[in-house]
C-alpha cells in the first residue's frame, strides 16, 4: 500500500472537480498537467491512480502539525495547554479565523471531491476485472464517509456532496445537522462495505477493507450512542478471525507490525527520503532534544504531556513506559516534564525527521474490542459476560490486576471504568477528546482539568458545549454571501 500510495501523482489532483467549500480561488484552479477530464477517468489503471490520490489527501490530514490527528490530542485534557500549531484549540480560544481549522476543513472537502469523482464516473467505465472496479467504487465511498464523519465531529452539520458539482451549484447547498451529516457517512459505510474485500495482500496491504469500513461505521455509532447499531457490526469484526491483540502493547506502533493483525485501519508511512514519511513522530518530543529514542532534535511545535494524564495510570501498568518518558535532555540541559514517546518505536531507520515508516491508526482492532465492550455494558451489567473478558484482556496486556464484580459491582462502575481504561489504553492516538465528547463529559472534564495550576494557573475554561465542535472557517462564509446556507456555529 506504501508503494501503492506513491505511484499518485498530479494527474488525480488537477483533474479532480473540486466542488469543495464555496471557495472561488480554490474551485477555479488552473489545471497543472497534460490531464484533464477529458483524457482522464478512462480506464481502470486511471482509477488506481485516481484512488490513490484520495488516500494520499487522507495521509496529508493526518500528517500534519495542525490536521485532524494532532489537533484532537492537544484538544483533550491528556496534554498541557500551549502547544503550537493548533490555533490555541487548546486553551478554548480557537475561532473563526484559524488557519487550522480552514486547512481541516478544506482539505476534507478534498478528500470527499476525489472520492466523488471517482463514484460519479467508475459505473460508466468497462473494467475486466469487476472485482477491483467495486473495490475501488467501496474504496471511494469509505473515505468520503470517513471524512463526512470527520467534518460532522469537528464541525458539526455540513454541506453534503454525493457527486460532482459546479462551483455555482455548490454554494445553494445548505449546511446539513450533525445527524443527516453522520447518517450520509453511514449510508456511504454501509454501501462500502457491500463492495469491499475481506482483505488485501501483497503491494495492496493497507488498503481499506470491509472490516475496516466496519470499524468506521461503528464509530460513527458509537459517537451518536447508538450501541445496539454498533455492536453486531463490531461482533463481525471480531467473528471475522483476522484480527487480533498484539502480544505487547508497544508492537501495536512499532514499524515493523505496519498492517498486521492489530491493525484494522492505519495511515501508511514509508521512510527511505521518498516523501512518504511521517513527520509528527519527532515532532512530539522537544527540540533540541538529545538522546536514543530518536536520532534527531525534535520540534519547536512539541507537547508536553499533562500531569492529569499521568495521574491515570495504575502503578506497574506497563503502556506508560512504552508511551511517554520524562525529564528529558535538551541541548545540554535536562527539561523536566513528560513528553510523548508513544510514535517512536520503530525498526526502519529514517533518514531526517520527516522519514518516519510508523503508520498511524485510525482503528486498532483493541480498540473495536473496547467499544464492543462498552456496547454490551450498555445492553446490561454482566460481570461474567464478554465485556469483563475484554477489558480484564486489555489490562493483562499492560501487567495491571482483572476487574471484578467486587471491584466493578454495576453497570455505572463498569462504564467508568470503561473511560479510564480507553485514556490511557489510546493515549495520543486523537480518541480521547472525541470520547470525552460523545460520553457528555467534555465541558465537566476539561474545566476541571483547565484550573489546574499546570494550565497556566487556570487561566482559561471551555465553558460550554458549543465547544464540543469548532466555528466554521470564516473564509467560508464569506465565499457563500449567504447565511441562509452557510452560518456560524453558536457561541462562536
Amino acid at each position: 500500500m506504501k508503494k501503492y500510495i506513491r505511484t499518485y501523482v498530479l494527474a488525480a489532483l488537477c483533474i479532480a472537480s473540486f466542488a469543495v467549500s464555496g471557495c472561488d480561488g480554490f474551485l477555479n484552479e488552473d489545471p497543472q498537467s497534460q490531464y484533464t477530464e477529458d483524457t482522464f477517468y478512462k480506464t481502470p489503471s486511471d482509477f488506481e491512480v485516481a484512488i490513490a490520490g484520495v488516500y494520499a489527501q487522507q495521509q496529508d490530514l493526518y500528517n500534519n502539525l495542525g490536521g485532524v490527528f494532532r489537533m484532537a490530542i492537544t484538544r483533550s485534557d491528556d496534554t498541557k495547554v500551549g502547544a503550537g500549531y493548533v490555533d490555541q484549540n487548546d486553551k478554548f480560544l480557537d475561532d473563526a479565523t484559524g488557519s487550522y481549522i480552514q486547512d481541516v476543513w478544506q482539505e476534507l472537502y478534498i478528500v470527499i471531491s476525489r472520492a466523488n469523482a471517482i463514484i460519479s464516473r467508475i459505473d460508466g467505465i468497462s473494467f475486466t476485472d469487476e472485482t477491483a472496479k467495486k473495490a475501488i467504487k467501496g474504496e471511494a465511498l469509505a473515505l468520503r464517509s470517513w471524512a463526512y464523519y470527520q467534518l460532522g465531529v469537528s464541525f458539526g452539520g455540513v454541506p453534503l456532496y454525493d457527486k460532482e458539482y459546479t462551483a455555482a451549484e455548490v454554494k445553494t447547498i445548505k449546511r446539513s445537522t450533525q445527524q443527516e451529516t453522520f447518517k450520509f457517512a453511514e449510508d456511504g459505510y454501509k454501501a462500502a462495505i457491500d463492495l469491499l474485500p475481506g482483505e488485501w495482500t501483497g503491494k495492496n496491504l493497507g488498503r481499506i477493507t470491509k472490516y475496516a469500513a466496519e470499524a468506521g461505521l461503528a464509530r460513527v455509532y458509537m459517537f451518536q450512542s447508538k450501541f445496539s447499531d454498533a455492536a453486531p457490526v463490531l461482533n463481525d469484526i471480531i467473528g471475522s478471525g483476522k484480527y487480533d491483540m498484539e502480544t505487547k502493547y508497544e508492537d501495536c506502533f512499532d514499524d515493523a507490525f505496519n498492517n498486521t493483525k492489530e491493525r484494522v485501519w492505519e495511515i501508511q508511512f514509508m521512510n527511505g527520503g521518498l516523501g512518504e514519511g511521517n513527520i509528527l513522530c519527532n515532532s512530539f518530543m522537544p527540540d533540541g532534544y538529545k538522546g536514543t529514542l530518536t536520532p534527531f532534535t525534535g520540534a519547536s511545535a512539541f507537547l508536553e504531556v499533562s500531569q492529569d494524564f499521568i495521574d491515570a495510570y495504575e502503578p506497574g501498568d506497563l503502556r506508560k513506559d512504552q508511551s511517554v518518558v520524562a525529564d528529558v535532555i535538551v541541548g545540554s540541559a535536562p527539561r523536566t516534564g513528560w513528553y510523548i514517546s508513544k510514535w517512536l518505536h520503530y525498526t526502519a531507520v529514517p533518514v531526517n525527521n520527516n522519514d518516519f515508516a510508523i503508520n498511524l491508526p485510525v482503528v486498532r482492532y483493541t480498540d473495536v474490542l473496547m467499544m464492543y465492550a462498552e456496547c454490551l455494558n450498555e445492553a446490561g451489567y454482566n460481570a461474567s459476560g464478554d465485556a469483563f473478558k475484554i477489558i480484564n484482556r486489555v489490562r493483562a496486556r499492560a501487567g495491571l490486576s482483572a476487574l471484578t464484580a467486587a471491584t466493578t459491582p454495576d453497570q455505572a462502575a463498569f462504564r467508568k471504568a470503561i473511560k479510564k481504561e480507553r485514556r490511557v489504553e489510546f493515549a495520543f492516538e486523537g480518541l480521547r477528546w472525541l470520547d470525552l465528547v460523545r460520553w457528555g463529559d467534555a465541558v465537566e472534564v476539561m474545566d476541571l482539568f483547565l484550573k489546574r495550576n499546570e494550565n497556566e494557573n487556570g487561566l482559561y475554561k471551555m465553558g460550554s458545549t458549543n465547544r464540543c465542535i469548532y466555528a466554521i472557517p470564516s473564509q467560508e462564509i464569506a465565499n457563500y454571501k449567504n447565511e441562509d446556507v452557510m452560518w456560524q456555529n453558536p457561541g462562536y
